[in-house]
Order: C-alpha cells, then sequence, then structure tokens
C-alpha cells in the first residue's frame, strides 16, 4: 500500500517509519501521500491509540527531496504535500511521538513543533537551512519557531540555517529528552506504551485542549503564505543555482 514508509501497528501502537534510507529518507511528493495517508489511518483506526514517526537505518530525514524543487520537478506536488501533511498533523486527534537519529533537516526539524512528544539520539543534526538553499521557511515555522524558542532563537536558525544539536533542542523544549545514540525509537515507544496506559478519551481530549483556539486555521494560513513566498523564491535564477550546488554535494 505504501512505496515510501513503512507502516505497522502492534499493541495499539502505529508506527511510521520513512524508508528511503539510500536518500537520507529525503521526502519527495509521494513520501508526503504516504505520511499523510499514515497518519489519517492510524488516527481513524480504533485499535491505535498513539503514533510514533521515525525514519529508517539511524536516519530521521534530509528534509525534502531537491530534485522535486528543479524547473522539471513537481513543486505542485510539493505544495500539496507540504500543505497536506501539516493540514493532518493539525487535525490530528492521537498522541504524536517522534523518534529521531542522524540528521533532521527542514521539515524534518519542522516536525518538532507539531508532535506531542520527541525524543533524539544526542549526536542528531538538526537543520532549517531554507535561507542557505534560497527559498521561505515552511511547515508554519516562519510563526510557530519565534513562539516555541523564542523570537532570536528563532532568527537565529532560520536565518543562518546552521547546524543545532539535540542539547540545544531540548534546552528550548522542542525535545522531551536527547537519549543515547540508537535508542531513540526504543525511548519513544516505552513512551508510547507508558501513554496506553492512560485513559485514551482523556488523551484526546487533554491534546485538543491544548491547542489554541484556531489552530488548525492559523497554521494552514501561514503555511499557504510560506509556500507562496517559497515558490516565487524558487522561480529565481539564484535558487536554482543553489539547489544545483547542493544537489552536486556542494555545502
Amino acid at each position: 500500500m505504501y512505496q515510501d514508509i513503512d507502516y505497522q501497528v502492534s499493541d495499539r501502537i502505529a508506527v511510521i517509519t520513512i524508508n528511503r534510507p539510500k536518500v537520507l529518507n529525503a521526502i519527495r511528493v509521494q513520501t508526503y501521500k504516504d505520511i499523510i495517508a499514515a497518519l489519517k489511518e492510524a488516527d481513524a483506526d480504533k485499535d491505535v491509540s498513539v503514533v510514533v514517526m521515525t525514519g529508517a537505518e539511524g536516519k530521521f530525514t534530509a528534509g525534502n527531496d531537491l530534485r522535486d524543487l528543479l524547473p522539471e520537478g513537481d513543486l505542485p506536488g510539493v505544495r500539496e504535500g507540504v500543505a497536506g501533511i501539516f493540514d493532518t498533523l493539525a487535525a490530528l486527534e492521537k498522541p504524536l511521538i517522534l523518534a529521531q537519529e542522524g540528521v533532521a533537516v527542514g521539515i524534518g526539524a519542522n516536525l518538532l513543533l507539531h508532535a506531542d512528544l520527541a525524543f533524539a539520539g544526542k549526536s542528531i543534526r538538526y537543520s532549517l537551512p531554507f535561507a542557505k538553499i534560497g527559498v521561505a521557511a515552511e511547515g508554519g515555522s516562519s510563526v510557530l519557531l519565534a513562539e516555541a524558542i523564542g523570537p532570536k532563537n528563532a532568527a537565529d536558525l532560520l536565518l543562518t540555517g546552521r547546524f543545532f544539536t539535540a542539547a540545544e533542542a531540548e534546552k528550548w523544549g522542542l525535545l522531551n529528552a536527547a537519549v543515547e545514540d540508537g535508542k531513540a525509537l526504543e525511548t519513544a515507544m516505552a513512551t508510547a506504551a507508558d501513554l496506553l496506559k492512560n485513559h485514551q478519551g482523556s488523551l484526546k481530549a487533554i491534546k485538543a485542549l491544548g491547542r489554541a483556539e484556531g489552530h488548525r486555521e492559523r497554521l494552514n494560513a501561514a503555511v499557504l503564505a510560506e509556500m507562496d513566498a517559497f515558490s516565487a523564491l524558487l522561480a529565481t535564477p539564484e535558487t536554482q543555482m543553489r539547489i544545483q550546488h547542493v544537489l552536486k554535494g556542494g555545502k
């Protein structure tokens, strides 16, 4: 059923694994479609109480597959995928736990703003490299990141595009804990098992009440504005040169 992810349900825990390890689990249009469908499947399944998301072979994701952003790529598909995944996350009723290792770039880092709980290996490298590539921020990070970690820290990460560490993410409250490398999924699964002991209706109510009124609508408006800016910048020669440079192995 799924091409770019693995989806498994066991003991009321659904595990979504991004599974494109040869390209560091980069997210292409098909990957977006698979993740969206899996999140919806898990949320609708009465035998699922908690959702865990991770990446195959010790890497979370290198972010968007840049080949989709070339002139011959599928920008409409990317726009639809980005809008779809964050709308789906905003509507998700069940707890979402991230288990991250290795690298979490772009959307991989942005997902920290949309998960209920998150754990990562200590040596993980995070980055929001939008300015380096020559595009705009995405995933609501233009609004949500400053609210989560403060405007100066958000500006640092978004304007420089630098790598940041699990220790920094933990300090800012983006991670529940930085754990020993290779232990993020184990920790996430143990946490999910603890949540299963609680009243499932209570978990849903607590999650719903924790969202500000109009959260979904506000997020969708931010994502749309971001993608408009993203698309405009993507059409410029400089951005295309920067993307080609990265695809050729440049930094």
